[in-house]
């Protein structure tokens, strides 16, 4: 009897399941993307279902790139973003299962040169520890070294060491990029393969991914290819270059279509069989499939305390239901794929658009329809939000208040020069116009373009590539009224934060030279401040040099170092000469080692 309830039970069980799997409402879905597609002004759109190891549904629509009649179908390339990451997974994977490496091998063994903030951390990390966000640094950190770089994907794992932890070593998961590109190349050092090669051998072929590639020489030569958007300064759609990548790759450098990814999640509910042939043991894709650490990503309906990831996925209880998804995003870009393990599902969305909630809503849609769960429809209230957010970026004013009426400490062409950041390296700031600098990552042409004097030793940076948005650049100076460095406030990009940076103005690159100040400004300097009603500090003028003499003493040159700053002959001491907003001189600071006098003119 007992036996007989539980029979009963199960195929109730079954039953339901196969009841929700049913419930895929596919002749209504093509109107609905239709629609999603006019409302949120998506260029081009594709996506692909799988159940019981069949594709049930691969279609493309809208176009490749905007104002071309070039349509996007089921074989159209897109950015797949950090789904790439779960690749990684399966490629570690099928090491393991033959018994190359174990999840808790320690990265040193196979990387040496890997290097984190702290020598406990970096002896004891290990490949579960790349793969699960744990390693104590702070989301997206190391994006300067490698979005669109030149740095090797062995450069930027050796700088790994300068960046800052902001946790302890697995305390809490913090996303990140580029641990999975050190996962990459264990997989180099242990095959003697590329891990690009690697992946296309041991994943794509057996899969029948032909035409999916990590590489962009290769992707770049695929005629069927959707081109990525963003909004430009009118916010409407504008297509832009493709990302590189090729340094990240392991971490979100692939490109496929909706049809070769339906292979991959086929391959994946099926236990790490396709077509017969058992790529990767059952065991391997439990493991990819476990919660690593508890790593909520979202509130209900799509994530609750519960979920968690495992290796290169995102794992939630939904509904009495294992969802196992991963999102990526490139510049221009986004994809969504997720599985629902025990119902036999999966559904891959790729789109030629960021910054936009549609292919978001799409997965919403599609989980409303499986759960049969109403809380999914988020639909009108995302068009709501999106409506007012567009509204209030083409109504916006500058974002940063400005003051009217100052003025830089100096002169233009002394902010020029060589600057570092010890984990990025060399910045060049040279002059283009009177008062119009230029700034230039060595390493990366997108972070290039102009810096307009804003106020203070403020500069407003307009960069030359549309897909970066205005920043500011303040220059510091330390007691000496030298130039330290300087600090970039700029909006996030996707996987960059320019606050994990501290720029110095390099010595060695900048050498003093002999400053030549304009005889208008050395007259305008000349006249008597005041130390005390009966001690006066006399600056006059001879020639093209000026001389100080306090009351009582003796004259001696000063010689300008910056243009309203010199330095007393044979000694240490400075003198900086300071302007009100309207350029009047206005008093004169003494600079000696550390203390600092300030006296106000008094005539001229």
């Amino acid at each position: 009897m007992k036996n007989k309830i539980l029979f009963l039970l199960i195929s109730c069980i079954i039953s339901f399941n196969y009841s929700n799997a049913q419930s895929i409402k596919l002749d209504s879905l093509d109107l609905f993307i239709n629609q999603l597609i006019e409302d949120f002004d998506v260029p081009g759109l594709s996506i692909g279902i799988v159940r019981n190891d069949s594709i049930i549904y691969s279609k493309g629509f809208g176009t490749k790139e905007v104002n071309t009649s070039n349509t996007v179908n089921e074989n159209t390339l897109f950015a797949i973003g950090s789904i790439s990451k779960s690749f990684t997974a399966l490629t570690l994977g099928i090491l393991v299962d033959e018994g190359k490496i174990k999840w808790d091998d320690k990265v040193v063994t196979y990387l040496p040169y890997f290097e984190l903030y702290d020598p406990y951390v970096t002896a004891n990390f290990t490949i579960r520890d790349l793969l699960t966000h744990r390693s104590g640094l702070k989301d997206i950190s190391g994006g300067t070294l490698w979005y669109h770089s030149d740095l090797s994907r062995v450069e930027i794992i050796k700088n790994f060491k300068y960046l800052e932890p902001v946790s302890g070593f697995r305390e809490k998961p913090a996303y990140q990029n580029i641990m999975y590109m050190a996962a990459g190349e264990i997989v180099r050092e242990v095959t003697g393969t590329e891990w690009d090669k690697f992946l296309k051998e041991r994943v794509f072929n057996k899969l029948v991914m032909s035409n999916s590639t990590s590489i962009s020489s290769v992707r770049e030569s695929n005629k069927n290819l959707a081109q990525p958007h963003i909004w430009n300064e009118s916010y409407d759609k504008q297509s832009i270059e493709q990302e590189k990548m090729d340094n990240l790759a392991a971490a979100g450098s692939i490109y496929s279509s909706a049809n070769e990814m339906n292979n991959y999640m086929r391959f994946l509910l099926n236990n790490g069989v396709f077509e017969r042939d058992t790529i990767v043991s059952k065991e391997i894709i439990d493991d990819i499939f476990t919660p690593q650490i508890i790593y909520p990503i979202s509130n209900p309906p799509f994530g609750n305390e519960f979920s968690s990831y495992g290796f290169g996925w995102w794992l939630s209880p939904i509904d009495g239901h294992k969802v196992i998804e991963h999102s990526g995003g490139v510049d221009g870009m986004s994809a969504n794929l997720f599985m629902v393990k025990d119902l036999n599902i999966g559904v891959v969305i790729l789109s030629n658009s960021s910054k936009e909630p549609a292919a978001f809503l799409l997965k919403a849609k599609l989980m409303e329809m499986i759960f049969e769960d109403a809380s999914f429809d988020l639909y009108e209230r995302v068009k709501a939000i999106r409506t007012k957010r567009l509204d209030g970026y083409k109504n916006a004013t500058s974002q940063k208040k400005k003051i009217d009426g100052t003025q830089p400490s100096l002169d233009a062409a002394l902010y020029t020069g060589v600057y570092s950041d010890k984990m990025y390296g060399k910045i060049n700031i040279k002059q283009l116009k009177k008062n119009e600098l230029e700034i230039s990552f060595t390493h990366s042409s997108v972070f290039k373009g102009i810096l307009k004097h804003w106020h203070y030793d403020t500069y407003q940076i307009a960069w030359y590539d549309i897909r970066v948005p205005n920043g500011y650049l303040t220059f510091n100076f330390n007691s000496d009224r030298e130039i330290n460095g300087f600090d970039i406030n700029q909006p996030n990009l996707l996987d960059v934060d320019f606050g994990e940076l501290n720029i110095k103005r390099l010595k060695e690159d900048n050498p003093i030279k002999p400053v030549v100040v304009d005889d208008k400004i050395l007259k305008s300097y000349v006249g008597e401040y005041e130390v005390s009603p009966d001690l006066v500090i006399t600056i006059s003028k001879t020639g093209k040099q000026l001389k100080t003499q306090m009351t009582g003493q003796s004259e001696i040159f000063i010689i300008p170092i910056l243009i309203n700053v010199f330095q007393v002959q044979d000694t240490e001491r400075k003198f900086v000469f300071n302007r009100t907003n309207d350029g009047k001189v206005e008093s004169l600071t003494l600079i000696q080692g550390e203390q600092q006098y300030t006296f106000e003119r008094i005539k001229n």
